[in-house]
This record gives structure tokens, sequence and C-alpha cells, in this order.
């Protein structure tokens, strides 16, 4: 008997061994066979995984039948012997089953990318081509790839289904890469448009680098947020401390804008204290930021600041981020304004000192920034610089200057904007390695140096701003051009050379971009305190420019020894209580000021001995100061002025500015006298509101250059403005019904063949409808309506502009129940707001926005559904919808759950305070 069991064990085990030696041979071979090939470092790691799997599954193998050895030694051995027999033959058909869809994914990755690369290499010949044929190919792969992604989706579902193990890779590359491709080709289509590349480029360039700015901070991420949404209920202060540079502000703001932080707070507001601060901009900034309104626009209420705070707090659940706190009496400053309803409500706190940090909340220990390792540094460093890895002969060289950035996030990022537009050598990476000292001094002198000529005067112009100022791009881009910093360069306007001027250096890193992720271009930007100390100084030693708050802190030292510093600089940043100056001795050489107003300061400075000033810059500030404009227009030589008058009458003395080329005017119903078409230089004549224009005089010419104007009211004026590129119009009269503006309006747009953006309003209380009876410049790309009370069906004339990028319809400017888009509609539109409306039904599909990017619904009580299809939109990645519409947010949702399925999470929901 033992003889028989020993034999039958002996063949048992025979048979087991060839049951596995049928498992290896064909994984193996497979391996081998894939391994042989000259593969990227990606496929190697797919083929370790896959190994590590089989390695793991031939231990428990042998474990199985050792097992089954000793189980056979017992009474009823055998009959688990065979149990576990045909449970390992089972495992075996699922895992040979799951390792040939396993193969197939890796094909379908390989061939996708090869689709990429292909794509990215035949780029930059598109422009110079007949695209069409193309793009056609381009998309036929495109539609392939994404047949066999779903074909392979499909088989793991099945396959999930009936399979416990777990596969070791997923779907995940396979549409990141599709979504990689649909970019590339995106990036083809938009070539064929003006301007549009360059819009979809800054606005793809802000969202990787906000997938970048994760690296090596995602302990910190998940920490912050974990303490952000736990008990307890009682307001609880969260400070985060860390040297400049260390990467603070970007992790709160990572925090601030992630889309569980979103759902878990019902208000959300930021302020940033600097050093230099006043209570009442903290109180006018933070309810700005709680509201939604732009700095600048200012806060208009009956009641205090505070009050309103603790109004639009109480009761609610808050989260306030309070940036670069310097002291603690500026906490003390603040922390009154923030009631406690024990509802879990959150501070967070960010400063470089620790005993700061312990001040404000003594129960609860602060968030220490530790700085990047080299591993993280490296990474990120290749990111910035190639979007990935970087080629393996930059790899040795890289590290070290990784290393030399000593963990700080803003050195790796500095550095990597300089190594992106040197010569793609090794030598070229050698040089910077061995004049980089470690010292972030360094490393902005060598990005700095780098700098074009006229592109280093614009960066260190930007030191002249306070300390954390988001600075308006539209206002810097008139002043470079204005301080003449820029020259014409072939068939690119100053404003187009000032453009790209600021776009390479945000791509350098020296700048920062502060608006919205989802703005299709940059419409803030700001300094690093770090780099704007740099700039100060580097702008003193090149007497560039002279911020005296920086360079005389004290008002004792500036009352004394500003007239002397006065001598040696043409450019200054001042406040306007400082330009108190007895005589033009020491001023007369001053051409540029940059005035910064002071809340609580009744102005008492005068500028009418600066008799050679070119430049005035007021700063636009949540408060309000007066200025004699007498001063103003007696100085002949103004090329640009941005300020506040005391009363809404500009005199006949503007004509002596026949040099002004800028006049922007902080007020509304703003008089403008006949001499005003007079100044032949004039590009920018913008104000909140215009009163009605004088008609010029007969022998008046046109003002050729005027670029942008904007808000006249009842305008009629047509010939006068050729060449406009921006104009907001606002009509008022009791005319609408016989339809004389729009009769107007036809004669208008008939002319203007270079207007880019149109502000169209209506006030009046005609209540009729109207018909959108003119056509619209193909140019355009931004257009807002508001009060027109179009018919919806109308609104196919807007959607056949070829060009048009952005649409805002406010204030019942189209009216009706339905909308119902068509195809070809509305093909590069990246933004739709509708703001008031009762509209009840949408239909849409998906190709009739096929580049949407952002949805924001305000105000439209009676739709209480968005179309599902537009969920099927590639590059949708915001909705918007106001907090009193609970049907439209919920239909929202369902339609980023849509999105999920098909592209990941890359749409946000967003609900806004109305």
């Amino acid at each position: 008997m033992a003889d028989a069991s020993k034999a039958f064990l002996e063949n048992a085990l025979q048979e087991l061994m060839l049951n596995q030696s049928e498992i290896e041979g064909p994984l193996s071979g497979q391996i081998q066979e894939q391994s042989g090939r000259d593969h990227t470092k990606a496929r190697d790691v797919q083929i370790e995984d896959e190994e590590k799997f089989l390695t793991e599954f031939e231990d428990s193998y042998h474990t199985e039948a050792r097992d089954v050895v000793i189980d056979h030694q017992t009474v009823g051995g055998c009959r688990r012997w065979r149990c576990r027999q045909r449970r390992l033959k089972a495992q075996d058909l699922d895992t040979r089953r799951w390792r040939e869809i396993g193969c197939e994914r890796r094909r379908a990755n390989w061939s996708t990318r090869d689709v990429v690369y292909e794509v990215k290499a035949k780029e930059e010949k598109a422009n110079s081509t007949n695209l069409l044929p193309l793009l056609q190919v381009f998309e036929m792969v495109m539609q392939s790839t994404r047949d066999v992604v779903y074909e392979l989706k499909a088989k793991e579902k099945k396959f999930n289904s009936t399979n416990p193990l777990p596969p070791t890779t997923t779907l995940l590359e396979n549409q990141e890469l599709m979504q990689s491709t649909a970019g590339a080709v995106d990036c083809i289509k938009s070539n064929q448009l003006s301007d549009s590349s360059t819009a979809v480029g800054s606005s793809s360039r802000r969202e990787l680098t906000s997938k970048y700015d994760v690296v090596g901070i995602q302990r910190d991420l998940s920490k912050i947020k974990r303490l952000l949404t736990c008990p307890p209920s009682k307001l609880q202060v969260l400070p985060i401390v860390g040297m400049g540079g260390i990467g603070k502000t970007t992790l709160v703001k990572l925090v601030y804008s992630d889309k569980l932080i979103m759902e878990h707070f019902e208000i959300r507001g930021w302020v940033t204290i600097s050093q230099d601060y006043s209570v009442a901009n903290i109180v006018s900034n933070l309810l700005a930021s709680m509201k939604g309104i732009q700095e600048g626009r200012g806060v208009q209420s009956k009641i205090s600041g505070d009050e309103e705070i603790h109004s639009c707090l109480r009761y609610r659940r808050y989260l306030i981020v309070v940036d670069d706190v310097w002291s603690k009496k500026a906490w003390d400053d603040m922390k009154e304004l923030f009631p406690d309803d024990y509802n879990g409500s959150k501070i967070i706190l960010t400063t470089r000192l620790q005993d700061v940090a312990a001040y404000a909340d003594p129960s609860n220990s602060f968030h220490m920034m530790r700085p990047l390792g080299q591993k993280a540094s490296w990474e990120l460093l290749q990111k910035r610089v190639f979007g990935g890895r970087c080629p393996h002969i930059f790899s040795s060289v890289g590290r070290e200057i990784a290393a030399q950035c000593r963990g700080l996030p803003l050195y790796v990022v500095v550095v990597a904007g300089l190594l992106s537009k040197v010569d793609q050598t090794v030598d070229a990476w050698r040089q910077i390695a061995e004049g980089n000292d470690g010292q972030l001094d360094t490393k902005i002198f060598l990005s700095y140096i780098h700098l074009p000529h006229h592109v280093k005067s614009c960066f260190l112009y930007m030191g002249g701003f306070p300390e954390d100022h988001q600075i308006r791009v539209s206002e810097l881009i008139k002043l470079w051009v204005a301080e003449g910093f820029l020259h014409p360069n072939g068939s690119k306007s100053l404003e187009d050379e000032a453009k790209d001027c600021l776009e390479d250096l945000v791509e350098r890193g020296l700048v920062l971009d502060t608006s919205s992720n989802f703005d299709v271009k940059i419409k803030s930007c700001g300094l690093h305190d770090v780099v704007r100390d740099f700039c100060i100084r580097q702008a003193q030693q090149e007497t560039l420019l002279l911020p005296v708050l920086d360079y005389l802190p004290s008002p004792i030292l500036r009352r004394h020894f500003l007239p002397l510093v006065l001598k040696n600089h043409k450019r200054i940043s001042v406040t306007w209580h400082d330009l108190d100056l007895k005589d033009s001795t020491h001023s007369s050489g001053t051409h540029s000021i940059i005035c910064i107003p002071q809340k609580g300061y009744r102005p008492k400075g005068s500028i009418e001995n600066f008799s050679l000033l070119k430049i005035l810059h007021v700063l636009r500030r949540n408060d309000y100061w007066e200025w004699e404009p007498t001063q103003v227009f007696d100085l002949i030589h103004l090329t640009y002025l941005a300020a506040n008058i005391p009363t809404s009458i500009v005199p006949p003395t503007i004509s002596k500015l026949h040099n002004l080329q800028t006049l922007i005017i902080y007020r509304s119903e703003v008089r403008l006298p006949v001499e005003i078409w007079r100044l032949s230089q004039l590009r920018h004549l913008i104000a909140f509101s215009f009163h009605p224009l004088p008609h010029p005089e007969v022998t008046a010419i046109p003002l050729a250059n005027l670029q942008t104007f904007s808000l006249a009211t009842d305008f009629v004026c047509v010939k006068m403005i050729p060449n406009i590129q921006k104009l907001g119009i606002c009509y008022s009269e009791e005319k609408f019904g016989e339809g004389y503006h729009l009769r107007l309006l036809s004669n208008l747009f008939s002319n203007l063949f270079r207007l880019e953006k149109l502000k169209l309003e209506r006030h009046s209380s005609f209540c009729g409808s109207l018909n959108l009876a003119f056509q619209f410049p193909l140019s355009l790309k931004k257009l807002t309506l508001s009060g027109w009370k179009f018919p919806w069906s109308h609104m196919k004339i807007v959607g056949s502009l070829p060009n048009l990028q952005e649409l805002k319809i406010r204030k019942y400017a189209c009216n009706g129940k339905c909308w119902e888009t068509s195809k070809r509609d509305f093909v590069n539109l990246r933004l739709l707001l509708i703001d008031e409306s009762n509209l009840q039904h949408w239909r849409a599909k998906s190709r009739h926005f096929p580049r949407l990017k952002c949805l924001m619904l305000l105000r439209c009580p009676d739709l209480s559904e968005i179309p599902i299809a537009l969920g099927h939109i590639p590059t949708l990645e915001l909705i918007e919808i106001d907090d009193c519409n609970k049907s439209l947010f919920k239909s929202a949702r369902k339609i980023q759950r849509t999105h999920r399925l098909n592209f990941g999470d890359g749409l946000h929901v967003r609900r806004m305070r109305s």
C-alpha cells in the first residue's frame, strides 16, 4: 500500500511540474522576447512588474504543491489534493488570460506613444503645410487608438468580474497618452488661427505647472487636507512655517483649490499680509476674495468692513488663508474678524517666523515645511525643463545642478527656467553648474544675464510695485510700452511684443502667473518676494528705478533724503504723501512715477514740480484719493496717465498733452472735452464709463493709433477709430424700438476689421426684445452682451464667428425659454458665461462646443439641467454654478461623473456665493 501511494504521489508531482512548465514556458518566453528589444525605460518597468508578479505566483505555486504532499500523507489528503489541483489549474488559466490582456495593453501603450511622438515631431512643420490631410490622418489614428483602448477596457472589466487577481497595469497610461495626442492635434489646429495658439499655450503651461507643483510635497498636502477636514469643531488655526522659497504658498494654493476642500467649506477667502500692511486694505481684499470681486473694483457697502466679514462668515463653515504674516501684531489686528461658531471652520496662516506661528495658536503645533530631497529636486527640475524625464546625457550634470538648489523649489524653478532657454548641450549645462554657488541671488542673476536686453528692463521695472501686489497685465503692458522698453519687430505691435516678453519671464520662473487656472491667458502676475528683492537691488545698481519705500523705509528718512535721492533716478515708486517737495530743483530729472496710495493719508503731495514727468501711474486700490487736475494737465511731456480725478469733468487743457498715449481714469460718467480728438498719439482711452463724447470738429483727423476705448456711451463717431481693437459701448437712449442704434451698429462693425474684443451694454427702460440685425467682425475673439434681449435663435450669428474664444451673456442679453445650438457653432469657444437669464431649456451636443474649457451659469433660476452631452467635451475644465440653484448644481455633478468616466479627473465643479 505504501509503495502504491508513493507511486501515486510521484505521478501527481510530475503532473504538477508539467503544469508549472506550461505556465513558465509561454510567460517567460514573452518576457525574454520583450526584454530582447531596445525598449524605453518605461517598458522595462512594466516587464519588471510582470516578472515580480510571476515570481510571487511561482512561490505560491511551490508552496501549494508542497502542502499537497504533506496533506496526502494524512487520511483525506487525497480529496484536498484534488481540490487544490483543480484550483491551481483554474488559476493557471486565469493567469494566461491576464497575461494576454497585459500584452495587448502594452502594445496599445507603445502604439499610442509612437503616435504622440510622431505628432510632436511633425507639429513644427504643420504651420507651413496644408494641415487638413495631416489632421485627418492624426484623427483617424486617434480614433483607432481610442477603439483599441475601449476594447481593452471592456476586456479588463469582463476579466476582473471573474478573476480575483489584481492586474499590475491599468488603462490610466493609455488615457493620458490619448489626451496628449489630442492636445497635440488641437495645438496644430489652433495654429490656423492668428493668436489662438498663444492663448492655448499659456493655458496648457499653467495646467502643467500645477501638476509639477505637487512634486515632493505629497505628504504635506495630505496632512494639511486631513487636518482641515477632521475635528475639532472649534475654530482652529493651522500655521505653516518655512523659509522663503520653500513652497508654503504653493502648498496652500493646492489645498485651497482642492475639490474635497471646496466641497467641505461653504465659503473661502484669501488675503496676503506682507510686511507693510494696513488693516483697511486687509479687510477690503478679504471681502473681495470671499465675494469673488476683482481687487480694485472696491466693495461698496453701507456697513463697515469688519461687520460685513462677520455677516459673511457667521454660522457658516469657512476656510480663510492668511498668507505671509511677519509679526504678532498683524495677527492681533486680524483675529477678531473671524467668528467661532464651533462648526469646524479653519484658518491657514503662513509665515517664516516660528514665534509668530506659535503665537497664532499656542494649543496646536505648527506644520514645518522641509526642503526637497535630492531625488525630488531632480524630478522637479526634469519636469520643468523637459516635461518628463530628461535625456541620459544630461543626467549627471543635471543631478549636480539639482543638488545645488538646496531643496528649495523656488531655486529649482528659477534654474529650470534658465536651462530651458540655453542651448541644450552638456557644455552649456556644465557652465551653469560651474557658475552656480548655491545662492539664490546667483541663480536669479544667471537667469537675468541670459535675458534679452529689453526683457531685463521689463523684469527689473516690476520691482517698483509693492510686495505681494497682483499686477494687472493689461496695465503692466501699457507701462512697458510707455517707458520705451520695447521696439517694433516686424508686423508685431508693441503690445504683442510686451505679451511675448511677459510669457518669456513666466516660462523662466522669474514672474508668477497669479491668474485663475481657467483663464485662457495671463491676466495678473507678480513677483516672489525673494525675486522682488533681487529686482530692487539690481534696479538700484543700474539706476533703472528706485522703490523709495524699500530704500528709505522710515517717513523721517524720506522727508530728509528723498530730494537728494531723486537726483540720480529717472524712475521712482513712492507714496503720494512723500511727493510734497518744495521746489523742482531735485525733481526735474524724474520722468516716471509709480504712486502708491495710502489709506488714511490726506494727500498733500504735488507733482507740479516734476516738470519733465512723462509717466504717472497711481495704483488702483480699494480706496479713493484726490488730486488737483490742473497740476497734471500742465505737464506737457506726459505720455501715460492713470489716476482718479476729483470731478468727472476733464478740462479742455488736456489738449496740451500732445504726447499722451494712455489715459486711464478711475471714475464713472467722465466727461471729455471736444479737444480729446486732437490727441493724435492716443492709444488707450479707458474709464469706468464715459459720458457721450462730443462730435469731433470737421477738420479733425481720425485717431489712427487708438487701440482701446472703453466704456463709451451712445457712441456714434465711427470714422474716428478705424484701427480699434478693444471697444466697450453702452447705449442708454430710448430709441431701441426704432432700431436706431442697431442700424448704427451695423455701420460701425462693417468698418472695424481689427476689432478683437467687444462689450455691448444696453441700459434702457424699454422692455421690448430686439433682433440681432447686424453682423459682427470676423476678427472678434471676445464678446460681452448685456441687456439686449436678443432671441436665443439669433445666437447662431455669434456662433458662426470663427475666432470667438470668450462669450459672456449678461442681464438678459438673450431672451427666451429655449436655446438650441447646432453643429459648427462656437468651434473655438473656450469660455461661456450666462449671468442673469430666464433660460429654461438648453439643448446642445458636445460637438457644438468642441474646445470649451469653462462654463459659468449664474443667476439662471429657471434652468434646471445642463446638457449631459457636455460631459463628453475632453477640454472642459470648470463648471461654475451659483449657490441658489441646487438642481443645476446636481446636473453639473452628473456631468462631472460622465466626464470622469471618459477623461479622468480633469473637470472641476465650483459653487459660487451669489
